[in-house]
């Protein structure tokens, strides 16, 4: 046959290897002679029968294919690509699959079949019930520094069953979520994902220390917080709202629920030499010589 023959209608579809179509001299296996340069034999080429080939897909069948798929599809919008939370808000799922090519006795890779599924916590619109079970329900698979649940599935025999069993799963977490039960009303403070400010032995012994405090003649001076006894007739409420207070109940919650650095630290210092009133000594200062 000519090699300047029309080869996407000699080939359209994939089709096991045949040499007195394809004009090209060709051949697959070892040669048992290889000292010996004789012409390539397509013909009775066991080889070339064992594995799939890719002649169905050259670039020319690429591209007619295309402009023939061409008048079905519309143009990625782009405000999509240039602006990434509206691409989130209006396509808030991703779904990451790969696709293998290997030589072997099937087609079909086990790999491929995995599909892992990515969406932002807040894209749900939850509060803050919603968020604290759903978080209980996905455990380890929400990463809380970027805010993503990430669930794999790989348990059934294709891709598209892993994909719908992933959105099932999105769908169950999503509407149990929602759910309020009546075992949950006996949730306690050990049960949160967080350690809690409020109710804890630190907020006890802060409005104690403030109170005792205030009884002095110059509790204000001493402590900050100690004027919101004398104003308010040693109300528990007014002390935790505070401003004082307020600054280092924050600092507190982040420093012991999240990953402690540097900075952190040292802001949690200040919060509490300011709670106490402790003033930060003054190691510039020159010592006067007697």
């Amino acid at each position: 046959m000519s090699p300047n023959q029309d080869w996407p209608s000699v080939w359209p579809a994939a089709a096991t290897y045949r040499s007195s179509v394809v004009p090209l001299p060709i051949r697959m296996g070892s040669r048992k002679y290889p000292e010996k340069r004789a012409p390539f034999k397509r013909v009775g080429n066991l080889e070339l029968l064992k594995i799939p080939n890719f002649l169905h897909l050259t670039p020319e069948h690429i591209k007619r294919h295309c402009e023939a798929i061409k008048k079905f599809c519309t143009p990625f919008p782009k405000e999509l690509i240039s602006d990434t939370k509206l691409a989130e808000k209006l396509c808030p799922v991703t779904v990451t699959y790969s696709d293998y090519l290997h030589q072997g006795t099937s087609l079909r890779d086990p790999r491929a079949r995995t599909n892992t599924i990515e969406v932002k916590l807040h894209s749900f619109g939850f509060n803050e019930h919603d968020n604290d079970k759903l978080r209980h329900l996905v455990g380890n698979r929400y990463n809380e520094e970027t805010d993503t649940i990430t669930i794999v599935t790989d348990r059934c025999h294709t891709r598209k069953q892993n994909r719908d069993y992933a959105d099932f799963l999105l769908t169950a977490l999503y509407y149990e979520s929602k759910k309020l039960e009546p075992w949950e009303e006996q949730k306690l403070r050990d049960d949160n994902i967080k350690i809690e400010f409020a109710g804890s032995k630190v907020e006890k012994r802060i409005i104690k220390l403030v109170e005792k405090v205030a009884e002095s003649l110059d509790g204000e001076k001493i402590l900050p917080a100690a004027e919101a006894v004398k104003n308010n007739e040693g109300n528990e409420k007014a002390i935790l709202q505070h401003p004082t207070v307020k600054e280092f109940a924050e600092t507190w919650y982040n420093y012991r629920n999240q990953k402690e650095t540097p900075e952190l630290t040292r802001s949690y210092e200040e919060r509490v030499r300011a709670l106490l009133g402790i003033k930060r000594l003054d190691s510039n200062k020159e010592e006067k010589k007697p």
